[in-house]
């Protein structure tokens, strides 16, 4: 009889899951952390056909990521000679290793999230299995009790042997109720051995989707270290052509009539400049990504880098005059970008001080600004004095303060800015020439470069 019981709710349970399935937009890309928090519970149950369509998105990711870097390696096979495209797309390579290992957190998190779901699901299965077994056995009983009464006779006899009307009406009654409590034990019964059969598939779909998600796992994390050897590729590639490629820009400010114009009107008051007693950090809470003379990764660096978030305020590094500024470019540029000009190409915006330190003078170039806020020409300023906001303009790859420091000589600020002839450089050249005019190379004889590190007193690598 239980056998036959099954059987039958199995038919109605086959019957009752040929449903249409009509595509739905469950919009993944913007509720990532919500599916994927869902789909790793055990809610998920009651949303099977939504965290199906998640894992087949979360797969789909995986695998254009693949393809992403098979293209990125094909490139990689022309890399010398094109250096300038392939650095431009190096900024879109960090944003995808971003993704990666965000992805990777996601599926670490469902991974954990999964195995406790599975457990709840199958201390739940037991739980149902303990119900479906007692309603079974409830029913059974009732039919075997039932049995010597659904014959007609004994159902004719037991309406007959009514007393009056009333006693007729409440066993009519009676026997409604009864068949009312068989099809609700019959109806919970269907519900309990639907939710066991969904609890069921729920923990085999888990179980698979942590195996698939582990695999996920390994490929992203392969993909993130394919693609940071790529960039490091590049990286070296364009440090290697770095000194053709800026022997290629001129480094003569554009507009120097205009600039000559505006400095001589403050000549007067360039006179009344005070020497600062030491230098001041040009910005504050920073990190030197970069160091001087020379890139980690090979190639000429000749100044330091202060890497701190867009936006940070620069700080005039002593008192001294605005000799030169640029803001012609977007504030977000990439490896390779030539934008500067008329400043320097690749610098992005940038500005030019002329400053007096303990009755020294020297020239402090600025580069990498926000678009719109280096100070203008002519602007005479005080240590501390904000002379623009860090960006990530012209060629770079992240957000900092390229700072130089050129040391002029003894003589005063107004001096310099007066007979300066608009090379940014101030005579000590750019690239593996200006290494040829470090200061602690030449003995000190000016115009020479001087090591920010020191001055700053700063550390690559260091945070401050």
């Amino acid at each position: 009889m239980k056998k036959k019981v099954l059987l039958f709710i199995t038919l109605i349970l086959l019957s009752s899951t040929i449903t249409k399935v009509s595509a739905i937009d469950y919009n993944f890309k913007e509720n990532e952390d919500y599916y994927a928090a869902l789909c790793s519970s055990s809610a998920a149950a009651k949303n099977v056909t939504a965290c199906t369509a998640y894992q087949a998105y979360v797969n789909k990711k995986v695998k254009d990521s693949e393809a992403l870097l098979k293209e990125l390696q094909a490139e990689l096979k022309n890399l010398s000679a094109n250096i300038l495209a392939m650095a431009k797309k190096i900024g879109d390579y960090e944003k995808q290793i971003t993704a990666l290992e965000k992805d990777i957190v996601n599926l670490e998190k469902a991974i954990k999230n999964s195995d406790r779901a599975i457990g709840e699901l199958e201390v739940q299965i037991v739980i149902r299995s303990e119900n479906i077994d007692a309603i079974d056995d409830t029913i059974k009983d009732r039919m075997i009790k039932m049995q010597s009464f659904v014959s007609l006779n004994s159902f004719i006899d037991f309406m007959m042997g009514a007393s009056d009307f009333s006693d007729l009406v409440i066993r009519i009654e009676g026997i409604n109720d009864i068949t009312d409590y068989d099809r609700n034990q019959m109806n919970l019964l269907v519900e309990q051995v639907n939710a066991l059969n969904q609890d069921k598939a729920e923990v085999e779909r888990q179980k698979a989707s942590q195996v698939q998600n582990k695999v996920n796992m390994e490929s992203n994390q392969a993909t993130i270290v394919s693609l940071k050897t790529s960039i490091s590729s590049i990286l070296v590639e364009y440090r290697r052509q770095q000194d053709e490629i800026q022997a290629k820009a001129q480094e003569i400010a554009g507009d120097l009539a205009e600039t000559k114009a505006i400095l001589k009107g403050v000549a007067e008051a360039l006179k009344n400049v005070p020497t600062s007693s030491g230098f001041i950090r040009p910005v504050g809470n920073f990190r030197i990504s970069a160091g001087v003379w020379y890139y980690p990764e090979g190639g000429v660096h000749l100044g330091a880098d202060f890497a701190t978030p867009v936006g940070t305020s620069i700080k005039a590094v002593a008192n001294g005059v605005v000799i030169y500024s640029s803001n012609s470019c977007p504030t977000y540029g990439y490896l390779g970008n030539s934008c500067g000009r008329p400043g320097r190409s690749g610098g992005g915006n940038q500005v030019y001080l002329i400053v007096s330190v303990n009755n020294k003078s020297y020239a402090i170039a600025y580069l990498h600004l926000q678009q719109n806020t280096a100070l203008p020409i002519g602007r005479i300023v005080d240590g501390t004095d904000t002379v623009g906001k860090v960006g990530t303009s012209g060629s770079s790859t992240g957000a900092h303060a390229h700072v130089e420091i050129i040391y002029l000589g003894n003589n005063s600020v107004g001096y310099y800015a007066n007979s300066w002839k608009g090379d940014l450089n101030f005579g000590t050249r750019n690239g593996s020439s200006g290494l040829n005019f470090r200061c602690d190379y030449n003995g000190h004889s000016a115009p020479c470069r001087e090591n920010p590190l020191t001055f700053f007193n700063v550390q690559v690598g260091r945070s401050y």
